[in-house]
């Protein structure tokens, strides 16, 4: 059994779809769908209903997916161990949406301090689409980044992190459903120059939503504290790792912010990126399976997001 068609089986649950995964994983639909005959083939089950389209997880095929992580999470857990073994030293030149960095950014580099005391990485805050721009013109030797759309063949794009949107209302708003909560608060609307921001827009339409647009705000600290403070609702990522400030928090619908890495596909820091990505991976991991970490809520300095 490959830990390949183990990863691709992971890669469907998350992403929901065999056209999902095979987008995550820079594969052809028809590969995904060879590695999943042939995993059903080694396993002598079949792991998807394929009466539905797209074919779902049957309850087989969901019992073996919590199985895969075990044995995917144990080999990488070696792999990392060995190359810890090997001395790391050099420098990264990292961008970062701002949505990360008072959260997730900080767990993730005092491990590195931690584990890897010469390597040293330097951060820099912006929105996705400009550090897209800095990787590819190399001044940048890796970015953390939002949803991007693997349009450019020399990016290396490597998911960690998916992260639902819900809708965030006021601590003391009645529980009404949110077209109700839309006609008593107006509406805090996240700018729609961050690709977060267009695939609010998107749902936002899909859903038929009549909103009275009151702001529009770049960081979604601000947007968490204006909601705080009475001043509206808003629909944002669920930052697990960091949630802010104290909001009534709604599920809406099956949309989701993936946060990634990306990197020029040829790149002499690529043993450097893939311990950075390693250590997103161990503290996102930790933080699914015990519950993240979080800092104290309450007034904090907005960060880009």
């Amino acid at each position: 059994m490959s830990l390949r068609a183990l990863r691709t089986l992971i890669a469907i649950a998350e992403q929901g779809s065999f056209a999902g995964a095979a987008r995550t994983l820079n594969l052809s639909q028809s590969a995904i769908s060879m590695q999943m005959r042939g995993l059903e083939a080694e396993l002598k089950a079949a792991l998807f209903d394929r009466s539905k389209r797209p074919p779902s997880l049957n309850e087989a095929g969901r019992a073996v997916v919590g199985r895969a992580r075990d044995l995917v999470a144990a080999y990488e857990e070696i792999e990392t161990g060995l190359k810890s073994q090997a001395a790391v030293e050099g420098r990264i030149r990292l961008g970062a949406v701002g949505s990360t960095l008072t959260g997730l950014m900080p767990m993730v580099l005092t491990v590195i301090r931690r584990r890897h005391a010469n390597l040293h990485i330097e951060i820099v805050s912006g929105f996705s689409e400009d550090l897209l721009r800095q990787v590819s013109n190399r001044s940048l030797d890796a970015a953390i980044v939002s949803d991007y759309d693997q349009s450019l063949r020399d990016i290396l794009w490597r998911p960690f992190l998916r992260e639902r949107l819900v809708v965030i209302a006021p601590p003391d708003a009645p529980d009404l459903p949110l077209k109700r909560l839309a006609q008593r608060y107006p509406f805090v609307r996240y700018s729609p120059n961050a690709p977060a921001g267009r695939m609010i827009d998107r749902a936002i339409k899909a859903a038929g939503l009549d909103l009275r647009e009151t702001m529009q705000l770049d960081w979604l600290e601000a947007i968490e504290a204006m909601v705080h403070h009475g001043h509206g609702i808003s629909i944002v990522p669920e930052r697990r790792f960091d949630p802010g400030y104290d909001v009534k928090r709604l599920s809406f619908g099956p949309y989701y912010r993936t946060l990634g890495i990306i990197e020029p596909t040829v790149s002499r820091k690529r043993r450097l990126t893939d311990i950075l990505f390693d250590e997103f991976v161990a503290v996102v991991r930790r933080g699914s399976a015990g519950g993240a970490k979080v800092a104290a809520r309450g007034g904090r300095k907005p960060t880009k997001g």
